[in-house]
């Protein structure tokens, strides 16, 4: 993916947040809480931008997957795009993409429990960074993936 396509969907979402106050504090930061292998997905390139990030490890799965490993704090300004997105996740619609709650987040996350509290321009800003990745072919196709990994997800969980 173009490192432009990466800051363009970074800009997207810019300092927004779930809803406007530390939603950490309501849950005591579950989404940052994991064992020593949990992590989040990187973007196609992402590694990049994350490589000097104190804090975060960078990993690669036996099948090439990226991803990183945080101990539960991190510089805000310098966390993964999946990150920036938590609690939902993008999933390809034609050419645009749909946001949906994330059904792998429904058992941490209390705020898809209310959803009529995440801010609606935080979740208008996450459809656009979406967007901007289904304009580039590496954002299509890893968004492509994800689609079919959380379809899967969700009919084997039935969430």
């Amino acid at each position: 993916m173009t490192r432009y396509t990466l800051l363009r969907a970074y800009a997207a979402i810019g300092k927004r947040t779930p809803i406007p106050a530390d939603c950490g504090e309501l849950c005591n930061a579950k989404c940052c809480q994991g064992g020593k292998d949990d992590g989040m997905l990187l973007l196609p390139g992402e590694q990049v931008f994350l490589r000097h990030s104190p804090g975060i490890e960078l990993r690669k799965t036996r099948e090439g997957v990226r991803y990183a490993v945080c101990g539960g704090r991190c510089n805000r300004l310098l966390r993964p795009f999946m990150c920036r997105i938590y609690p939902l996740v993008m999933v390809p619609d034609g050419e645009e993409c749909r946001v949906i709650p994330d059904p792998r987040a429904k058992y941490h996350c209390p705020l898809l429990r209310a959803q009529e509290y995440l801010d609606p321009d935080f979740v208008a800003a996450v459809k656009r960074a979406g967007d901007i990745l289904m304009e580039d072919p590496d954002g299509r196709a890893f968004l492509c993936k994800l689609g079919k990994e959380i379809e899967e997800y969700s009919r084997f969980t039935g969430l």
